[in-house]
């Protein structure tokens, strides 16, 4: 019976924090002796807010490296972290399906891409798949990848300046130089995708995975998304329907090195293909890195 009963209580307390019964003002008041820091839901605004704040304060990103951001879900000692962070940088386009599940002060909260909403692109429904270890799940009514427009990544990044700057004035002009680095640096990505995408006009595209939109949009390359995984051989029935869809110009996009077997099918397709890595997920490399290296394998191209 008492087992049954601490039970009982653990899951009490666990719905407290989850759907907001929780007193922030105690949360607040015992995080008042720990190190500040900052929560973010992605690699692109984990980069981002540490190239802002540098070393003085603490940014985590708490979804694993192999789980993608979007499909996270936060455990009871995440949603602790996220109530005792000073900001959570959040994505916006209903990146964070989590968001109205947890009691979570609004005024931590930073949407990012809020003031380009009217730039987000809505789905036509929801769409069901399995993507990645965290299987079968479901994209919400808006593409969430905003960042692969790197005009919306701007935008994303100073945003997240300004918030900073709010809650530590003392550091304004150096994280304002910062941004001025960080801007530059997304300028140059945004001109640099321009001319190599400019290079492949009237080419016939296929992406991996739904989650180009922004960059098609933004670079002009528009194409079709199927829903095929870099490590997982897809069907032979997958495989006819592109032989249907393609001819001896298209390009393939995937979202990571696809297998050395897939690699071999379409070669003798005569298939091209190249990776343009979105980087939500944290990997060997920083984001900045990632996108350099994706527009490296984009020349030559066209």
């Amino acid at each position: 019976m008492a087992t049954k009963f601490a039970g009982l209580v653990i899951l009490i307390l666990s719905a407290l924090l989850i759907t907001g019964c929780g007193d922030d003002q105690s949360q607040d008041s015992e995080s008042k002796d720990a190190s500040p820091y900052v929560v973010v839901v992605n690699n692109p605004l984990l980069y981002f807010t540490r190239r802002l704040i540098g070393d003085t304060v603490e940014v985590r990103l708490l979804a694993p490296a192999d789980i993608d951001p979007a499909t996270w879900r936060p455990s009871v000692a995440d949603v602790l972290q996220l109530q005792a962070a000073e900001l959570v940088m959040l994505n916006g386009a209903a990146y964070s399906g989590w968001l109205d599940k947890v009691a979570l002060s609004p005024g931590k909260q930073v949407v990012t891409s809020a003031s380009a909403k009217d730039r987000w692109i809505a789905r036509d429904g929801g769409v069901t798949h399995s993507h990645g270890p965290g299987g079968e799940h479901a994209h919400g009514d808006y593409a969430f990848t905003t960042w692969m427009d790197m005009n919306l990544a701007r935008i994303q990044a100073e945003t997240v300046s300004v918030a900073l700057q709010q809650r530590w004035p003392e550091q304004s002009d150096t994280i304002a130089a910062n941004l001025r680095e960080l801007v530059n640096d997304l300028d140059f990505l945004d001109q640099s995708y321009r001319e190599q995408t400019a290079q492949l006009a009237g080419r016939q595209i296929v992406y991996s995975h739904p989650v180009y939109q922004y960059f098609e949009r933004r670079y002009q390359l528009p194409g079709r998304s199927l829903h095929w995984e870099p490590d997982a051989m897809p069907s032979d029935e997958q495989w006819a329907e592109l032989e249907q869809m393609i001819d001896e110009s298209s390009l393939f996009v995937w979202e990571g090195e696809p297998a050395t077997a897939i690699q071999e099918r379409m070669t003798k397709l005569g298939l091209a293909w190249v990776v343009i890595d979105p980087a939500a997920n944290v990997g060997d490399s920083d984001w900045l890195s990632v996108q350099r290296d994706n527009i490296e394998r984009y020349s030559g191209r066209g």
